[in-house]
């Protein structure tokens, strides 16, 4: 059911304590940060070893001569077997950046000197093994690092076939007459993947800055949520204690007041009386009106405005309420609809007051969603009307008991075991001080609608 509930802090895995921020702390983001290097320098390493293993059983599966056969292994071997010291020298972080420029020109030494021994410039159809490489080091380390890398590769062919051709190197195999063709063509194809893989990688690290900056930001809006929720919470208790304290404090004076007449007809009865009774009453007097100058003083701060009314754009206090709850909205799976013009008359109103009743009436109307099945949607709607403007907050909740219905407003007065009964209240008494008028209303299509209207300005 229903309840006139002030605004209450989401309670989530993801709020934080109260006084604290959800950024994590430095030792956090550095734990963060050493195991994504770890899982990146896993993930190299398993990429080295497993080609290095094809390189292994295509050479003993195709390759015809023995020598280069022979060349084959051991360079596959190698490139295997220098995965663990990469590995210890990772785990030591002695200059990370130095150890990955190191990884990446042995590995385009080994696959040259693998395809060497396969033919040299004969070789020139595996030409795309090198592409390997610009691959994983484009998306582990940087678009620079694959650039350089592809540039280095087509290099060190170009130098060992062109070392082949001059005779200082011996030909395990003699080039076709169309191989250097071939050669340009896979080297092309290399740069292009080169290329290709620098500007992926390079997008893939924007979007992932762009996420991080969002959910940053995202983080950043539930704080500033939970303080507003918090300052609301702390505002609604202090305007119902005024509000009693007012009222009691009224009374008190009508008391007193009745008091001061009492002394006056004892005072005029007793007439000439001793000294001792004269400095009695006097005594009494004087406290008594020491209580009334309280009672005075009180009074005058009980009715200070804490934020005087104003011109309020309407649509602005809406989207700046509403932004406020998205994120809790989201995370219980409900839809918020927000349909206030910008060109409605500016109404007369306190920001922060009327920002404070719209959560509050959005907040019940997740209470009344957040554990139903079905369509979960909250609607903010902003109308004209001949006062001024009017605002209406709908859910597809159950709706209003008819019973309870003409009670909403009423102080004090909830349904729910935890619920202090004070939120409707307030915002009926922050709305009527406003000179506007706030009605609950249950709707034809199921759900409940709350109504606000506000003078213009």
């Amino acid at each position: 059911m229903r309840d006139a509930v002030t605004v209450t802090e989401p309670t989530s895995a993801f709020a934080p304590a109260e006084g604290t921020s959800p950024v994590p702390p430095a030792s956090t983001r550095a734990v963060d940060d050493t195991s994504r290097r770890r899982r990146a320098i896993h993930q190299e390493l398993a990429v080295r070893a497993a080609v290095a293993a094809l390189m292994f059983i295509f050479n003993e599966l195709l390759t015809v001569s023995p020598e280069a056969r022979a060349v084959i292994r051991v360079a596959a071997l190698v490139s295997l077997l220098v995965n663990v010291p990469y590995y210890v020298a990772a785990r030591s972080a002695w200059r990370r950046c130095l150890q990955a420029w190191v990884r990446m020109s042995m590995d385009v030494v080994v696959i040259t000197t693998g395809l060497y021994a396969a033919g040299g410039l004969a070789a020139a159809a595996y030409l795309t093994v090198y592409a390997i490489v610009p691959v994983y080091t484009g998306i582990v380390f940087s678009s620079l690092a694959c650039v350089v890398i592809t540039v280095f590769a087509t290099l060190a062919f170009l130098a060992m076939a062109g070392a082949q051709l001059a005779g200082v190197l011996p030909m395990p195999l003699a080039p076709a007459a169309d191989d250097w063709q071939i050669a340009i063509f896979n080297l092309l194809v290399l740069n292009i993947v080169g290329g290709l893989s620098a500007m992926l990688a390079d997008a893939y690290r924007r979007s992932r800055h762009r996420l991080a900056a969002a959910y940053g930001e995202l983080e950043r809006a539930h704080e500033q949520s939970l303080r507003m929720h918090a300052q609301i919470e702390r505002a609604g208790r202090l305007y119902a204690v005024s509000e009693v304290v007012a009222g009691v404090t009224h009374e008190m004076r009508n008391v007193l007041q009745g008091v001061f007449g009492h002394l006056w007809l004892v005072r005029r009865k007793l007439g000439n009386t001793t000294t001792d009774a004269n400095e009695h009453l006097a005594h009494v007097e004087a406290s008594c009106e020491h209580v009334m100058r309280i009672i005075r003083t009180t009074l005058d701060m009980a009715r200070q405005p804490g934020d005087a009314p104003g011109p309020v754009s309407l649509d602005e206090v809406v989207a700046r309420a509403t932004e406020l709850k998205a994120y809790d909205l989201r995370r219980d799976g409900i839809t918020l609809i927000v349909d206030v013009p910008g060109d409605l008359p500016r109404v007369r109103a306190s920001a922060f007051q009327l920002q404070q009743v719209l959560l509050n009436l959005v907040s019940n109307a997740q209470d009344e969603l957040r554990e139903r099945d079905g369509r979960r949607e909250i609607t903010v709607v902003g109308v004209p009307d001949p006062l001024g403007c009017a605002i209406e907050v709908r859910d597809t909740g159950p709706g209003i008991p008819r019973a309870i219905l003409p009670r909403v407003f009423e102080p004090f007065f909830t349904t729910k075991e935890t619920g202090a009964g004070l939120g409707l209240a307030i915002s009926a008494g922050i709305i009527e001080r406003f000179g506007g008028r706030i009605s609950a209303s249950n709707r034809r299509e199921g759900g409940a609608a709350i109504r606000i209207v506000l003078p213009a300005a």
